[in-house]
């Protein structure tokens, strides 16, 4: 399912934020004008501003935008400036590596699977 923001000229709103996460991710989005022309703007990335803290970093808009968070950006957000009326388009369902997760899985499942057979002996 995708969410789609709508900017107009001149408007500067968060269009991704995370929390307490430090699974790696690509952030992907689409942004278009409104009026049909190449869409215009500012995208802001703003990392973690503790443990390591980093700077908000600008990039210009374009019609294609992916954006990396990293291990270390546990509380990271995303905020484009429009200079054009715009349509931003993001999936809802992006996260970090589907293997991770099956890692983190298959490890607890042997931590507890290991700790019930040390408690049965």
């Amino acid at each position: 399912m995708a969410k789609q923001i709508y900017l107009q000229a001149g408007e500067t709103t968060v269009i991704y934020r995370r929390n307490f996460s430090s699974v790696p991710t690509q952030i992907r989005f689409e942004a278009i004008a409104t009026d049909g022309t190449s869409p215009s703007g500012t995208v802001e990335i703003r990392g973690s501003q503790w443990i390591f803290p980093k700077p908000p970093q600008q990039q210009p808009l374009q019609a294609m935008n992916t954006v990396e968070a990293g291990f270390w950006d546990t509380f990271f957000a995303i905020a484009v400036t429009a200079d054009t009326d715009l349509i931003i388009t993001r999936s809802k369902g992006q996260t970090g590596s589907g293997f991770l997760w099956v890692l983190g899985l298959v490890m607890g499942i042997s931590i507890v699977a290991v700790a019930m057979l040390m408690m049965t002996l």
